[in-house]
């Protein structure tokens, strides 16, 4: 383990994952408010649309650790004024929405060297692919904490159980979700399949930074909030970029730690 955590830091540096993370964090924000567009339209096809946004935003809220009350404001008043409708908008959210998918494929074939990537047209088409799986994933996570969070204000709030508890019960719950998605991350954005214990290390160590990146940057905010200070009005966005700079630099770790493991594996056959 020790062994693979030094070679998937050698890795990120050979890859220069610094500069893999700044592109992936532009990716994120370009793609963010189309993907949350066709979150809210998927939702709204068993929720109310009122219902559907305040499910998506309370998702996004539980990802984002702070300025929760800002970013909800401004994503409310985006969704309630889109002009996008029909199948060509929804067309126009796809095309936007599949740039990060892609750009999360090229970085992935580049980390577990795959030489050959589908072609542009495939390439594409599992992009679209991978958009609404990870979509679906999301939808399912968003379910999954509703329901912890009823049963944490109707069950074991009442039951006295102890603060702490529930809170670690939330940590581990979180931890799984978001292991879950880094994990169909590591499998099978790159050009073939990589092994599933492979991606599995790299998905929990992904989860694990993310989740202490999560807790350090909010602790950051909170304390410091020199984004406040410096930029004003605009600190709410140039922590959002840094926040998406940060889930590239995991991502990518992760991956490198995933892609460490497989060949330690392969090595061993």
């Amino acid at each position: 383990m020790i062994v693979a955590l030094w070679k998937a830091l050698r890795g990120f540096g050979a890859h220069r994952g610094l500069f893999m993370a700044a592109g992936l964090s532009f990716y994120l924000l370009m793609c963010l408010i189309p993907m949350l567009f066709l979150a809210v339209s998927l939702l709204g096809f068993v929720l109310t649309s009122e219902t559907a946004t305040q499910a998506v935003l309370g998702q996004i809220s539980q990802v984002i650790p702070v300025y929760k009350t800002e970013l909800s404001d401004v994503l409310t008043r985006l969704i309630a004024t889109r002009k996008l409708s029909g199948l060509l908008g929804t067309g126009i959210l796809l095309l936007f929405s599949t740039q990060l998918f892609g750009a999360l494929r090229l970085v992935m074939n580049e980390i577990f060297g795959v030489k050959r990537g589908r072609g542009f047209f495939r390439g594409m088409l599992s992009d679209v692919v991978m958009l609404f799986v990870m979509g679906t994933l999301f939808l399912a996570s968003v379910a999954i904490m509703d329901l912890f969070f009823w049963l944490r204000t109707f069950v074991l709030t009442p039951s006295l159980m102890p603060r702490q508890w529930i809170r670690w019960m939330f940590v581990g719950l979180s931890l799984g979700l978001n292991a879950g998605l880094f994990f169909v991350a590591y499998r099978y954005f790159p050009g073939r399949k990589i092994l599933a214990g492979a991606a599995l290390g790299g998905a929990l160590l992904g989860a694990i930074l993310w989740e202490i990146a999560k807790q350090l940057f909010r602790w950051y905010i909170i304390t410091v909030g020199v984004y406040d200070q410096i930029y004003g009005p605009l600190g709410v966005l140039v922590a959002l970029a840094m926040f998406a700079y940060y889930t590239g630099i995991v991502l990518i770790l992760g991956a490198e730690y995933g892609a460490a493991l497989e060949a330690w594996r392969r090595s061993r056959r």
